[in-house]
């Protein structure tokens, strides 16, 4: 039985497991669920950092949480609304920066207003990387991804497991919910040999198993089916990107991570204690490479200087 697709108003909280399309984006990062709920972005702070880092970019734990609205990210979150079709609502300033209090305050304004105001310049840029993208996904035969009824762009996941209430944003859901897509732009090399071992490194086999997750308890008849792609875009020309399928090993490895963190997340929740690092001393070790790279210099080193040549002194 497929699960029931919901549609909620903004600020309307989430009180049963859903798939909710045109879900208000502020609201979900708000975190709209009865309880206080666990994402897959708190999910990674909880095993890269520590559950009082986790507290602090909570926004239902943080009485004083701010959301991070760095005007270095103008560029592929414009890109990220334009390819996905939904967003915020963009307006544009004509300027060469940011530098002059006239143009700050009118983009404060702008965010009061719910917008996200960018440079002129960046938005265009931004336009050429959809255009590429486009070009490009259609040229590896993905013609139907991120495109106008063969899908949905920032659908929502709702779920409960137990006590505990989990919530993921997928960027890109088909139809036939077969697969997910989500999107990447970086100043870092897409090329295909830089991006394979990303994933791990990224996180994005943590959300992609946390995608995984939440939809095989809401439609669990395509559990076991499912492909999940990140699309990796340089954000400067040519715009060159990678299609990444998540492979099994890094899913397997994603799962193991959420488990851990759920299992941190329900004794803090339990608890109401958030501790950061541990006090101990931590003592220090080199590296494998590192230490390899050293061996293989000192022994080349051995070789080729004389035992009989002085070296000064």
């Amino acid at each position: 039985m497929m699960p029931r697709v919901s549609r909620q108003e903004s600020g309307a909280a989430v009180i049963k497991h859903g798939i909710y399309f045109d879900f208000p984006i502020d609201a979900y990062f708000d975190d709209p669920a009865p309880v206080p709920s666990l994402s897959q972005s708190i999910a990674k702070i909880l095993i890269d950092r520590s559950p009082r880092h986790a507290w602090q970019c909570h926004p239902r734990l943080n009485p004083n949480f701010e959301r991070d609205e760095k005007t270095k990210y103008d560029i592929g979150n414009v890109a990220h609304s334009l390819l996905i079709g939904r967003g915020k609502n963009i307006c544009t300033i004509e300027a060469e920066n940011w530098r002059t209090k006239a143009d700050q305050d009118y983009r404060a304004k702008c965010a009061k207003d719910g917008k996200l105001c960018v440079l002129q310049k960046h938005f265009d840029r931004a336009e050429e990387m959809v255009a590429a993208a486009r070009t490009q996904l259609d040229g590896a035969g993905y013609l139907t991804a991120f495109r106008d009824g063969y899908g949905s762009g920032e659908v929502m996941l709702a779920w409960k497991e137990g006590p505990t209430w989990f919530r993921s944003l997928v960027d890109w859901l088909p139809k036939d919910r077969l697969s997910s897509w989500d999107y990447k732009t970086t100043s870092l090399s897409c090329a295909p040999h830089a991006i394979a071992d990303r994933p791990g490194e990224m996180g994005w086999d943590i959300q992609a198993a946390f995608h995984e997750r939440g939809l095989d308890v809401l439609d669990p008849d395509n559990a076991g089916h499912r492909v999940f792609y990140f699309v990796a875009q340089e954000d400067h020309p040519p715009y060159a990107l990678s299609i990444v399928e998540i492979s099994e090993s890094d899913l397997t490895l994603g799962r193991k991570k959420i488990n851990m963190a759920i299992d941190v997340w329900r004794r803090c929740m339990a608890a109401d204690c958030w501790p950061g690092y541990p006090p101990e001393v931590v003592l220090s070790r080199p590296r494998g490479w590192t230490e390899t790279r050293w061996l293989e210099r000192e022994a080349e080193y051995a070789e080729k200087v004389p035992v009989n040549v002085s070296l000064g002194g």
